[in-house]
């Protein structure tokens, strides 16, 4: 979510930047736009982790059960000052752990995973690639916080339509996070929590180095170059689904909002930015303008990590 990302881990991340899983709001943000039969003849076994179900596209009710979900969404952004403008995919991943009730939804998202596209420096600032990864292990630490997602369907068969909605939170908390208008600078971000448990503020990512990649920039001067960037992520997304299987389901996404600021971050071989660093490295950020965006969701196993989500519905 930002054009810059701690050293040896990263993600399979900037929304949140949600997140399931970052979109369009009046501030500056990144924003615009967030199963089959079972075998002929057999009947599956419907359960709060299995796939459940009977041919012919008949598929048993669940009264709770884990969710994997994966957002796939299309976005651009704009040229900054130390940066060029471009396009690519962000992809998301969360598990929800769901009650329902008739055909009502109520769940617990767990944001499990962020992968972003790199971005290039322009030659004012040094040249190169970057691309900000979170670690892996991030995901699955205790602190991590859940949001709430709520869902309605038309029913449980292959075929039947379901929608859900969630706001998620990552790094800090803001009151009225569907309607709030996201601030200019991250000056503005001023309740921050420590997502991951790191004693750091935000949630730490680390930009790639080597092979092409370079670390972002402190300053115009070059002089100095971050290693680990602490982000804030909003995600405001709404999805509508159809069930491809009676584990399965798939479709369109769309964001209210899908943004980031870098609240802080580390001088490589140094100490924590000083404000008019991180500053710099907030104000050359990748900004997302989201231009579409698709949703899948399998159910899983109750205790599936987010490695198990990620591995469910990879890439």
């Amino acid at each position: 979510m930002v054009s810059g990302s701690r050293t040896g881990r990263r993600t399979a991340l900037a929304a949140l930047l949600a997140l399931a899983g970052g979109c369009g709001s009046s501030s500056n943000s990144e924003v615009n736009p967030d199963g089959a039969a079972g075998a002929s003849g057999a009947a599956g076994t419907a359960g709060t982790t299995g796939t459940g179900g009977t041919g012919g596209g008949a598929c048993a009710p669940r009264t709770t059960y884990a969710e994997a979900s994966h957002l796939v969404v299309t976005v651009t952004w704009s040229a900054g000052l130390a940066s060029m403008g471009g396009t690519g995919q962000v992809h998301v991943w969360g598990k929800v752990v769901y009650t329902a009730s008739g055909n009502t939804l109520s769940g617990m998202l767990q944001a499990c995973g962020i992968a972003l596209p790199p971005t290039t420096l322009s030659a004012l600032g040094g040249g190169g690639m970057i691309q900000i990864e979170v670690p892996s292990a991030a995901w699955d630490a205790p602190s991590m916080p859940r949001f709430q997602v709520d869902g309605t369907q038309s029913g449980w068969n292959v075929g039947s339509t379901l929608s859900f909605s969630y706001a998620a939170l990552v790094g800090f908390t803001m009151a009225n996070p569907t309607t709030a208008a996201w601030p200019d600078s991250y000056t503005g971000i001023t309740m921050t929590n420590d997502a991951e448990g790191d004693t750091h503020v935000g949630l730490t990512a680390v930009p790639r180095s080597g092979g092409g990649f370079t670390l972002p920039p402190t300053s115009i001067l070059q002089t100095s170059r971050v290693d680990q960037v602490y982000i804030v992520v909003r995600q405001v997304t709404s999805a509508m689904l159809t069930r491809t299987a009676c584990d399965q389901a798939s479709g369109s996404a769309t964001f209210a909002h899908f943004n980031n600021h870098v609240v802080g971050c580390h001088v490589m071989g140094g100490a924590d930015c000083m404000p008019t660093e991180i500053n710099f490295v907030d104000t050359n950020r990748t900004i997302y303008q989201v231009t579409s965006a698709t949703a899948q969701t399998k159910v899983v196993a109750d205790t599936a990590t987010c490695a198990d989500v990620r591995a469910a519905l990879p890439m």
